[in-house]
């Protein structure tokens, strides 16, 4: 399965990769061929909860009751290919901003994988889909954009199943 990831990196870096001759061309033709030139790639990764810390911060409610503004949460995951390779680690943290039963807050996280690292931000949320906007990332994977679609096995299962579509300018 590292075969997996390593050709998800190789993409990654071949889809860098283009040339853009615009010789005598305008300004709007030459955007139109670098907004061709994008490439994309879809790939899945299973989490698996390794720590997960809840902070109550003033006033404090205890564990028991819903988290309150300032409330923050942080978590760390593995992160496995479908067949349980290692791919690297997700690193999160979350700020309640709208406490009680429909908790809400952002969330930024960063996929370390293989050649690089994705950042990510999203919305906390009470249900079991939690959409990721990625905002950027390092090495190869440097001017992504994209999302990230995790859903979680159940309220007592550690693993979370993450579909990753990242699109290079």
């Amino acid at each position: 399965m590292k075969r997996l990831l390593a050709a998800v990196v190789f993409v990654g870096v071949g889809l860098l990769v283009g040339v853009l001759t615009a010789s005598g061309s305008s300004r709007s033709e030459a955007r139109s061929a670098s907004t061709a030139t994008k490439k994309s790639v879809t790939f899945h990764l299973v989490e698996k909860s390794v720590g997960f810390n809840f902070i109550d911060n003033p006033p404090r409610q205890g564990f028991n009751s819903p988290p309150l503004i300032g409330d923050q949460f942080a978590l760390t995951s593995n992160l496995l290919t479908k067949g349980g390779a290692h791919a690297g680690t997700l690193e999160a943290t979350c700020t309640v901003t709208r406490g009680g039963d429909h908790t809400r807050g952002p969330c930024y996280g960063v996929f370390a994988l293989q050649g690089g690292q994705i950042a990510g931000i999203a919305l906390l949320s009470p249900t079991n889909v939690t959409h990721i906007s990625v905002v950027g990332g390092t090495g190869v994977y440097e001017g992504v954009s994209g999302s990230v679609t995790s859903v979680s096995r159940g309220e007592n299962s550690p693993y979370t199943d993450d579909t990753v579509h990242l699109i290079w300018p």
